[in-house]
């Protein structure tokens, strides 16, 4: 019986450099290995440009290297937005997004396909969760957005389909590989990371050398009504999630991006904008507001989002009304769902 060879997309620099000193060829060919794979886009050990014919063969025998997969959909939005369907080993779909803005553009990854978080709201959680997306498969990702975008990409979060920090190993690797300097050299500064509020991987991150940002959704300043919208809450409060950003922001001296989603009138009061100043108030933070984008179509502002607004920056908060791009084909926060979802409870509802 064949045994499956490791993609080699999956190792790190160093990782690459054991593996060559282990198959008898000197360390130092991993710079031009890892060039030759990431940035040079070689789909073939066997013919990788710039490796001498020995280490190409040596890696060939202990390592795979698949082409990268083509987008199986591909949809643009009247706003510009583009979003392609990758589907990968196992039946495992995963969506990501090329958003425009301005003069720039931004990819936004899954790390997963589908999730286990169930937020009542969200059409990624209805779906439950597929499986964790290997490295390279989000490398993949990557690599499909930045072609669609003709290499001009500006910035990259993951805040697609899964919860990044229950799958924080291989997200972890894929910011390494593409952040090396033999990789794309994408900084990480222009990278973040959005959770739900998984502390252990919050404490993760503020205890390594990594400089990408953070993003917390919170959903509700309200601890029993997020319970309600994010099971998450039972397992991490949101006042333990707090703690541990306010240690992140001290150690990495740097802010947080908090995520609010605004439902109407359900988490839209004024009491609620209140109860939120009061949360955040002492921590270096943004407030991105979003109007919620509903899995069947589009949402977008109502009334109260700008009174929101007003209220929160009045206290003190800086905040941001985030503009919603690709509702239209169901590419915004919270409808990415690789295909039509179960309809979601709704907020507020269990």
């Amino acid at each position: 019986m064949s045994v499956e060879l490791a993609d080699i997309r999956g190792l790190s620099r160093p990782e690459l450099e054991e593996a060559l000193t282990r198959l008898g060829e000197k360390p130092s060919h991993a710079a031009a290995v890892f060039l030759a794979v990431h940035r040079l886009r070689g789909c073939d050990l066997a013919s990788l440009p710039g490796v001498p014919e020995r280490v190409r063969a040596a890696l060939s025998r202990a390592f795979s290297l698949a082409p990268l997969p083509a987008p199986e959909r591909r949809q643009v939005s009247r706003d510009g937005t583009k979003k392609l369907l990758l589907r990968f080993p196992g039946d495992a779909p995963a969506e990501c997004v090329v958003l425009p803005a301005k003069d720039r553009l931004a990819a936004c990854l899954s790390s997963q396909s589908g999730c286990a978080c169930g937020c009542t709201f969200c059409a990624t959680g209805a779906l439950g969760l597929k499986r964790s997306l290997t490295s390279p498969e989000i490398i993949a990702q990557f690599e499909a957005c930045l072609a669609e975008a003709a290499g001009r990409l500006n910035s990259l979060v993951f805040m697609g389909m899964g919860e990044p920090f229950l799958n924080w190993e291989n997200v972890r690797r894929a910011i390494l590989t593409l952040s090396d300097s033999r990789g794309r050299h994408f900084p990480q500064a222009k990278m973040t990371v959005s959770t739900v509020g998984v502390v252990p991987v919050i404490e993760e991150l503020t205890a390594s050398d990594l400089r990408v940002r953070l993003a917390v959704s919170v959903v509700a300043a309200d601890e029993e009504q997020r319970a309600r919208m994010v099971p998450m809450e039972r397992t991490y409060p949101l006042r333990r999630v707090l703690e541990a950003v306010r240690a992140y922001c001290r150690a990495k001296e740097a802010l947080v991006m908090f995520e609010y989603i605004l439902f109407r009138g359900v988490n839209d009061r004024p009491s609620d904008s209140a109860l939120l100043a009061g949360l955040v108030k002492d921590i270096p933070c943004r407030v991105n507001l979003i109007p919620y984008n509903p899995p069947g179509g589009p949402g977008g502002e109502f009334p109260r989002v700008k009174q929101f607004q007003r209220e929160l920056i009045a206290a003190g908060v800086r905040t941001y009304l985030r503009q919603e791009r690709g509702a239209d084909i169901a590419a915004a926060c919270g409808q990415l769902a690789s295909r039509p979802p179960a309809q979601p409870q709704g907020p507020g509802r269990e």
